[in-house]
């Protein structure tokens, strides 16, 4: 029995296993000892005579000393099941593995306290013994067994001694000598400290002191008036919808509703605290909530829990994701008898009304005077008297939006007392487009209206003075209008006064001009992290007709991109997957569009909102859109199911190919070169990891699991050559010079923690000067690259890249933060060009 040299030994967060990287098989967790009766196996091995010599091991006899012969063959079993034994998969095989020669004790090797793997570390598997590949001597190093769990020890990262004393009994005296050897060629590292991670999300939070005025739900008592519960859904911002709403009814008539009314302060509590802690307090009461799609399962829950304990609570459920179509909004009433009423449309004038209408029974519950309700619109509530339903006409929008004071300047989430990070403001309402995706346009009658811009620049100065990390301007169409530059500088300033706001979350005018540069070379030079974003959607005509788009002119996209590329600015554009009227090809011409200008693209699955112009019951049979339990869009009369998985894995392979660029420079090459356009090297390439999986496993490792685990198992030498092989194979071009400098340079853009940075390497070929003839169209653009002199080619890492956390770079990241910073990089909207 031989092992299968397709696997190969990783450790994840700790924990070692053997894994067959290209996802074939599931990964079997392991332990020292198994390090050990695998390497029985690495050549042809028979288990009994394997299974004695494993128990009579020193190391076994010290860590086991009651193991059995049946315990081991079981073991051996496990692994023949895990697909660990097929000698006919010898990839490895045609490889020389070099010595790793100890480092004497008179070498220079400063060891550090603490080590760990590198993140891209693993074993592989070679009849000559285990091996790994160091980037330092770009060779493949054979590893003793002792060695390897040597290495496998340090996972994460540990103090080294405490290691040496653990493993005391498998070396003689040596091992200080074998760590300075292993961390000498970078299969071991230094202990990373995470430039930014769960310990600087401490120190991130709002930080909010309720005024002498303001009094928290603790702190007030009953009073006989009926208690207004409002149910935010998550912690970590100011839930701005539900402050308006409190505002409107704390202001209605110079306060006439507070006589009737105690308002309980808008605090963050998960649901059962919200239960035990006001509920329990303050009793049977008015609960408001309001949905979108990522909160209405937990308000709904909160809805049925209130109402399931007392039915005399009143329920009001209002946002963008209460459906207002009549009949999806019977369906909803239907299936949530916990709702008593559902407001369509703009809130803050309805609100006012409906309390109106409300009064205490004589059991202590609230009811309202149905036939006042009933003249009260844009509202759907259950009758009384008949048990049906009663919808009243739509409501006309508020004239002017600042009558409704400001909840941030009015102290209303100064008891929020939840881990804020984000504040959410408008400085206009409404939106002129018509998309029928969306329910923006449709929810506000397609007309703008702004808020006073005093007030919009008070809520911003507030934001920064209590240290909100994240703006998120809620505006359909930021940098519509001037004023919007005016209030990104204020942004700015603000951040340069108190520190804060430090991320710009928006979303930008569809038809962009000149004021999107001009806001984002503010960002960029305040220091704010933010990004251009065109929301293209599709470029695609037939689709941009089927979902009213075609009034949003694609040429106003590509202009700004030339300018945004000359001022070396960051821009991106969004796509959707899943339009009606698209189809494989339409959404890969798009991507190759995207490709073609080096704009990075993030694209996302269509969802039907329950207000859009797409979910009504007409278009839906139309166009023939089928969607899942969850309301996202599976088919159409364009495109099948089958069709959208292809769309969903170009997309997935696009992320990693270009968006985090492992093959960013490999793509274009091909095309400005080889005539391969880029998207069909990715179909390509797709095609192959499906139906060969196991050919080439780091590359069908890179396809199916880099997004969301980054790192390369085995190194990034090892990746590139199998790229090359690929490419070799696939399309029969010659391994020359200009592939090699390409393949380099990929590889050098990739973080890599067992190098040092800045660096500066020697090329065979000048590749900036390369890309930048291409890329700009200039008069020698058709010059290949092996005609280019040698040159040098600088890498460096201010954003340390290798050893961030990538969970917690933006609130919301349009870019892509993986590639190292070097002349032909992306920009970022981050401060990468303050280089030490």
């Amino acid at each position: 029995m031989q092992l299968n040299q397709d696997f190969m030994i990783l450790n994840r967060k700790g924990q070692s296993m053997v894994s067959q990287i290209s996802g074939v098989r599931a990964p079997l967790v392991i332990h020292e000892p198994d390090v050990l009766l695998l390497s029985y196996f690495l050549n042809q091995g028979d288990v009994n005579s394997a299974t004695t010599d494993f128990i009579n091991h020193p190391w076994i006899k010290a860590w086991l000393p009651h193991l059995q012969a049946q315990g081991v063959q079981q073991r051996v079993e496990q692994f023949k099941q895990a697909g660990l034994f097929d000698s006919s998969q010898a990839p490895n095989s045609a490889l020389t593995l070099q010595p790793l020669e100890l480092v004497s004790a008179e070498d220079e090797v400063h060891l550090p306290g603490a080590l760990s793997l590198s993140s891209h570390a693993a074993i592989s598997l070679h009849e000559d013994g285990f091996f790994a590949c160091s980037n330092t001597s770009q060779q493949a190093h054979r590893l003793p067994t002792s060695w390897v769990i040597l290495m496998l020890a340090f996972g994460d990262g540990t103090d080294h001694q405490t290691v040496l004393d653990e493993k005391a009994l498998m070396f003689e005296g040596d091992g200080l000598l074998i760590l300075k050897t292993l961390y000498k060629h970078g299969l071991l590292i230094a202990q990373k400290k995470q430039t930014k991670g769960p310990e600087l999300v401490q120190t991130q939070y709002a930080e909010i002191t309720a005024g002498s005025e303001t009094q928290t739900w603790q702190q007030i008592e009953p009073d006989g008036r009926i208690p207004v519960y409002f149910v935010p859904h998550m912690e970590n911002h100011f839930p701005l919808a539900l402050g308006i709403i409190y505002s409107a009814l704390m202001n209605h008539n110079n306060g006439e509703l507070l006589t009737k009314f105690q308002l309980i302060p808008i605090t963050y509590l998960n649901p059962n605290d919200l239960l035990n802690g006001p509920y329990r307090k303050f009793k049977t009461g008015v609960w408001l909530f309001s949905n979108y799609m990522w909160s209405m399962d937990v308000n709904l829950q909160v809805s049925q829990a209130i109402k399931s304990h007392d039915k005399r609570n009143l329920t009001i459920h209002g946002g963008p994701s209460t459906p207002e179509y009549k009949k999806a909004s019977e369906d909803f009433m239907a299936a949530h008898p916990s709702v008593d009423v559902s407001v369509h449309g703009e809130g803050e004038v309805a609100i006012t009304e409906i309390f109106a209408q409300l009064y205490k029974t004589a059991e202590a519950g609230v009811a309202f005077h149905q036939e006042a309700l009933s003249q009260v619109t844009g509202i759907t509530f259950r009758d009384a008297l008949f048990k049906g339903l009663i919808r009243t006409p739509g409501r006309k929008r508020m004239a002017a939006p600042d009558d409704v004071p400001s909840p941030y300047l009015s102290g209303l989430f100064d008891v929020y007392q939840g881990r804020v990070e984000a504040a959410i403001i408008e400085s206009n309402r409404g939106c002129p487009f018509g998309c029928t995706f969306c329910d923006w346009g449709s929810a506000t009658n397609q007309k703008v209206r702004k808020f006073d811009l005093d007030r919009v620049k008070d809520e911003i100065e507030w934001i920064g003075k209590h240290k909100v990390r994240v703006i998120w301007i809620a505006d359909a169409n930021f940098g519509l209008y001037d004023r919007d530059i005016e209030l990104s500088q204020f942004i700015v300033d603000t951040k340069e006064k108190y520190g804060y706001p430090q991320e710009v979350v928006v979303n930008y005018t569809k038809n962009s001009t000149w004021r999107l540069v001009e806001i984002i070379k503010i960002f960029t030079a305040g220091g704010i992290i933010s990004q251009g974003i065109i929301s293209i959607q599709t470029t695609d005509e037939k689709t941009l007709e089927v979902i009213n788009r075609k009034n949003i002119k694609t040429e106003k996209y590509d202009e700004l991109t030339k300018v945004f590329y000359d001022l070396k600015l960051p821009l991106s554009t969004d796509l959707m997957i899943g339009l009606p009227g698209i189809t494989v090809e339409a959404f890969n011409n798009d991507l190759q569009r995207y490709i073609d200008m080096d704009v990075s693209v993030k694209a996302y699955p269509t969802q039907l909102l329950p207000n859009s112009p797409m979910a009504d019951p007409e278009y839906i049979e139309k166009y023939q859109i089928k969607t899942d339990a969850n309301d996202f869009v599976i088919s159409s009369f364009s495109f099948s199911q089958k069709d959208l998985q292809w769309m969903k894995g170009m997309y997935e392979i696009y992320t990693m190919a270009d968006g985090y660029s492992l093959l960013r420079y490999v793509i274009r090459y091909l095309q400005w070169e080889h005539n391969i356009r880029a998207v069909a090297f990715l179909q390509d390439l797709l095609k192959h990891v499906h139906e060969k999986p196991n050919q080439f496993q780091k590359i069908s490792w890179a396809v199916h699991f880099f997004n969301k685990d980054k790192c390369m198992p085995g190194g990034w030498t090892l990746f590139y050559q199998e790229v090359a092989d690929y490419i070799k194979q696939q399309y029969g071009i010659v391994d020359d010079t200009g592939l090699q400098t390409i393949l380099q340079v990929n590889q050098l853009c990739m973080p890599d923690d067992t190098l040092h940075y800045p660096m500066q390497v020697d090329l065979a070929h000048d590749f900036t000067a390369y890309f930048s003839a291409k890329s700009s169209q200039a008069a020698h653009k058709d010059k290949p690259l092996t005609d280019y002199p040698p040159a040098k080619f600088h890498v460096s890492d201010p954003n340390s890249m290798v050893s961030i956390d990538l969970d917690y770079l933006q609130y919301d990241s349009h870019q892509y933060f993986w590639e190292l910073h070097s002349d032909v990089a992306r920009p970022k909207s981050v401060s990468e060009f303050a280089e030490s």
